[in-house]
């Protein structure tokens, strides 16, 4: 999801119980060409679930008491540059070259990458990051240099598996 939905997350939209494993309410989506905001249901995927208990058991709990999530000092939710900024400052102060220094967007990007990689259907891709169409999720897809053979290898190994019986081995 976008820094900018996690920041508007309230603790009421955590649902640990909602699928197998857990779900966030995104109440305000990104809506495309100023349609409005766009709600949406992202599961927790990749123990996440695990990340945000330790985080509302331990954490959330030293910050004043309101609904936002992810709260500032004053218990409101925090601004919505606040990770962006924050996550510059630390490449910075750990003395990361501008060069290999990231954004929250591209963490989107390296996300729909992973998942497309691994196999994970284009339009699950597109609805975890509330694309309204599947070509707007492939401009965020950049597969690595050895996809296509890596894909390739993997066809011909599943395919000479199931001609000779054996099964494919990782």
């Amino acid at each position: 999801m976008r820094s900018e939905e996690a920041s508007l997350l309230d603790r009421p939209d955590v649902h640990f119980g909602r699928g197998p494993f857990g779900k966030l309410h995104v109440r305000f989506g990104k809506g495309a060409h100023t349609s409005g905001p766009r709600p949406r249901w992202v599961p927790m995927l990749d123990q996440l679930d695990l990340v945000l208990r330790w985080f509302l058991d331990d954490v959330r709990g030293r910050f004043p008491d309101s609904p936002a999530l992810f709260a500032d000092e004053s218990g409101g939710h925090l601004h919505q540059g606040t990770v962006r900024n924050r996550l510059r400052y630390l490449m910075e102060l750990e003395g990361r070259p501008v060069a290999d220094r990231f954004s929250p967007h591209a963490l989107r990007r390296a996300c729909a990458t992973h998942n497309y990689e691994r196999g994970v259907d284009l339009v699950a891709i597109q609805q975890l990051l509330g694309h309204w169409t599947v070509s707007s999720t492939m401009r965020y897809v950049r597969p690595s240099a050895t996809f296509i053979e890596d894909a390739y290898r993997r066809a011909v190994t599943s395919t000479l598996g199931e001609l000779t019986g054996e099964e494919p081995t990782p």
